[in-house]
């Protein structure tokens, strides 16, 4: 069983999606005008993918979804 952890990242510009692309993150949607994007992650490298964002100086935050993400049976 997989976990998964909702995230929303606010970026200040589009190239940043694609940096998001190359990390272990399933992009969802992606809102060009508000410079945001939701996706989901493993909960347990959650915290390891939010510091690696933080890094990134086209990423100005990062949120943990509020809506409950189901497990997934392989």
């Amino acid at each position: 069983m997989i976990d998964r952890k909702g995230i929303v990242i606010y970026f200040s510009n589009i190239k940043a999606v694609k940096a998001i692309k190359k990390m272990d993150i399933n992009i969802s949607y992606v809102n060009t005008a508000g410079k945001y994007l939701t996706g989901y992650c493993d909960s347990a490298e959650f915290l390891n993918i939010k510091k690696d964002l933080k890094r990134n100086k086209l990423i100005r935050k990062v949120d943990e979804s509020l809506v409950e993400m189901p497990s997934i049976d392989l």
